[in-house]
């Protein structure tokens, strides 16, 4: 796991406000540079296919947490309905 994908996982735990706070730090870390990239997204933005795509995956992630499954149950039910792999 790259450490992105901890902060990621991390990320997706946390509630909003905090996420907001998370977002503040991260900015203040960045470098004073003019041509630093935008890294908000504002609603008057064109979202991408790629953005969509993602902030769908998040509103996946936070409806499947509702539900307590555990790495185990997860494996057994893929190895039910594709078989084992490898």
């Amino acid at each position: 796991m790259t450490l992105q994908q901890q902060a990621y996982g991390l990320i997706d735990r946390l509630p909003d406000d905090s996420v907001q706070v998370v977002i503040q730090v991260m900015r203040r870390m960045l470098p004073k540079d003019k041509d630093v990239v935008k890294t908000t997204v504002q609603p008057s933005d064109s979202v991408t296919p790629k953005m969509k795509a993602y902030l769908r995956m998040q509103e996946l992630r936070k409806e499947t947490s509702r539900y307590d499954v555990s790495e185990i149950q997860r494996e057994a039910a893929m190895n039910e309905k594709f078989g084992t792999f490898g």
